[in-house]
């Protein structure tokens, strides 16, 4: 059994999360199991996820005692998961063990009490607990031109051992550097070390994941204040030209150009609200959940809305008692439920359908719960409804584009599906979870 550990590591660059594991007796999981596991883990969940699993996996299946994945920060390579907590934010030179792997793209073995590479960047400070270390590169995700242009590997897997694996190389007198194919040779690869090869290219996918995501959340999360303060002096502005504009007729081209300036500010901090959001679905907040409270709460947030918008939608409610309580997270629930309502009441709004009516319901069949949101609207054209979960693409005046791909995300995380009907007359989602 594995125990995992979730720490927060504050460097200049921001925060970032690393894994670590501690083990406690058991056996080997199947290895196609796992090697299923990480495949799903790669399309429905977070990438720290992915990698948790991933190195947990690695590990297994090496029968190694320890392990680490270590990937690029800036001029450093950087433990972003170990074995040992202490070495998670740990940043290594480049001319190390691991920066050897990831430049030379080679597997090294080496047995590390005489491998100074090791123990003067990390292992001295853990009183020197390793022993034979398998470095292994995790090959970039970037295309093969631009790696033959100089593009460096994505990072190193590290796995420890307490006995010597390969002990016809000597590890104890000079470290030992492979190329995959003469790894390919050895009886530990076919015995050990196989599947681990097969795992790196979700690894590396994972890490480009993280790397690119906590790079754009910290570009938006800046773009955001930055407009946010754009709005505030946008006030200070009016207010300092009060009087000259109250002198301009109202259909001044000054009027409409400043009404456009701060329309475009709003929409594109809310857009960096919208995305910022987006960043954060993968962290479910999981409890006992009661799913028609969920959906009461979601419909009379759609009628106030539409009250907002000086428009009264009839709500109605068809929500099924027998609906069992599930491990669910109910607020991001309730903003992908929402999302749905919000669209319902918006297309009838803007196409003044006659006795707007918005419809949830719920049902459950054997193990499935489902869920539709339907509105007596227009319906969407087919342009429109071939493009719905795709981020950015909106038809919405002002609209960010990004609501129901953020309504498919909170789905998906939940094992759920969500599927659209549309026909003039009206439009139903349907959620499966």
């Amino acid at each position: 059994m594995w125990f995992i550990v979730l720490t927060r590591v504050f460097g200049g660059d921001g925060i970032m999360y690393g894994i670590a594991y501690r083990r406690c007796g058991g056996g080997l999981i199947a290895s196609m199991d796992q090697l299923r596991e990480i495949i799903r883990l790669s399309l429905e969940s977070s990438p720290e996820k992915l990698l948790e699993k991933a190195l947990c996996v690695c590990i297994d299946i090496a029968g190694a005692q320890g392990g680490s994945i270590l990937g690029e920060e800036g001029p450093h390579l950087q433990f972003l998961f170990a074995d040992k907590p202490d070495l998670i934010g740990i940043r290594v030179p480049f001319d190390s063990i691991a920066g050897a792997t990831t430049m030379k793209g080679a597997v090294i073995y080496t047995y590390a009490p005489s491998d100074k590479r090791h123990f003067d960047g990390i292992d001295g400070r853990f009183a020197r607990e390793t022993r034979y270390l398998l470095s292994i590169p995790i090959p970039s995700i970037h295309r093969q031109e631009e790696k033959a242009a100089g593009q460096k590997n994505a990072g190193a897997l590290q796995l420890l051992f307490d006995k010597d694996i390969l002990p016809h190389v000597s590890a104890r007198g000079l470290p030992h550097e492979f190329d995959l194919a003469a790894l390919r040779e050895e009886e530990v690869y076919g015995s050990r070390l196989g599947d681990i090869f097969r795992i790196l290219p979700n690894i590396a996918f994972g890490m480009e994941v993280m790397k690119l995501r906590q790079t754009s959340y910290q570009v938006i999360h800046e773009l955001k204040n930055k407009l946010i303060s754009a709005i505030s002096w946008l006030d200070y502005l009016r207010d300092d030209l009060g009087e000259s504009m109250a002198s301009l007729p109202k259909d001044s081209p000054v009027h409409e150009d400043f009404n456009l300036v701060e329309s475009s500010v709003r929409e594109g901090a809310d857009l960096a609200k919208s995305y910022l959001a987006f960043t954060t679905l993968y962290e479910l907040k999981r409890e006992d959940t009661d799913l028609n409270a969920v959906l009461k709460a979601a419909a009379a947030d759609a009628a106030a809305y539409a009250e907002s918008r000086n428009t009264q939608v009839q709500v109605e409610l068809r929500l099924d008692p027998a609906l069992p309580r599930r491990s669910m997270d109910p607020g991001k629930l309730k903003m992908a439920f929402f999302n749905l309502c919000k669209n319902a009441v918006e297309a009838m709004i803007d196409y003044t359908t006659p006795n707007p009516c918005l419809t949830v319901a719920s049902s459950i069949a054997g193990e499935t719960i489902e869920v539709s949101v339907a509105d007596n609207g227009p319906g969407m054209p087919a342009e429109i409804a071939d493009n719905l979960f795709i981020p950015f693409k909106t038809k919405k005046q002002g609209g960010t584009g990004l609501g129901l791909t953020i309504t498919k995300k909170i789905v998906d995380i939940h094992g759920g599906s969500i599927a659209c009907r549309t026909k003039p007359g009206g439009t139903t989602f349907v959620v499966t979870l």
